[in-house]
């Protein structure tokens, strides 16, 4: 940081240097991964170019999720509590607005922590072995206690009893103190029916078989709508879609 005067003579400021530095602090302290950096409301697709667009179905359902979570960030904090539950199929853009929700929060003073749910778990057990320099706690701690927590492919990890009691640790404590959560998740509640694997146009998504209780558990899904507004988005993968385009870029 170095002090100057400002016009008065008088009163000393930061520079634009040491603001930046500050700032480009916080974000690292986020862990927000070098691939969703760029993530911003801005920058989310809610159709594609070039020839090639989604149907208006799900156009609606992409412009539907950003609102929702820009109405999220402008209303936090608000009176209540609840966090953000983005439920859709692989590339729909459901890491993009959490991540942009929580860089725009982090921008106000915030304070955030980005966590992708199978590493963490990788993480966890590596503390167990002899030599590791950390511990369970030591790694669990940020994540409990961080102000707003994104965490990120929620059920990838398959269900073992010890998979569950992790993710009921982690968000039972943050639904105790009252903590805001963002999650992400390729599992629905219901896959039984047509409407759960077809867009209302009649094309079809991919949608995994299991639903999001049968990966964490049906106590913590419940828990879960408390903790949550759950936002659904029905759409194409955008990179398969791209790619399709001949655009040649995330």
């Amino acid at each position: 940081m170095v002090p100057r005067e400002n016009t008065a003579g008088n009163v000393a400021v930061v520079c634009e240097c040491g603001a930046g530095e500050r700032a480009g602090r916080v974000f690292e302290r986020t862990r927000i991964p070098k691939r969703y950096e760029h993530c911003d409301f801005e920058s989310f697709v809610t159709d594609l170019a070039d020839g090639a667009k989604y149907t208006p179905e799900a156009a609606r359902s992409l412009q539907q999720a950003k609102l929702l979570a820009q109405a999220f960030v402008r209303d936090y904090p608000g009176a209540s509590e609840a966090g953000l539950l983005f439920m859709g199929p692989s590339g729909v853009g459901k890491t993009h607005l959490a991540v942009a929700a929580l860089k725009e929060l982090v921008r106000r003073g915030h304070g955030g922590l980005f966590c992708d749910y199978r590493e963490l778990l990788k993480d966890i057990q590596a503390s167990y072995n002899a030599e590791s320099q950390t511990t369970e706690m030591a790694i669990l701690d940020p994540v409990r206690s961080a102000e707003i927590l994104v965490l990120d492919d929620l059920g990838a990890s398959k269900p073992s009893a010890w998979v569950l009691d992790i993710i009921g640790l982690i968000l039972n404590g943050r639904y105790n103190e009252r903590r805001v959560t963002i999650l992400t998740t390729n599992y629905f509640d219901d896959v039984s029916g047509a409407e759960a694997t077809r867009l209302p146009s009649g094309q079809r998504v991919a949608v995994r078989e299991d639903t999001l209780a049968d990966r964490i558990g049906a106590r913590i899904r419940s828990r879960l709508y408390e903790m949550c507004r759950t936002v659904e988005l029905f759409a194409p993968d955008f990179r398969r879609e791209v790619r399709t385009a001949g655009r040649g870029r995330m």
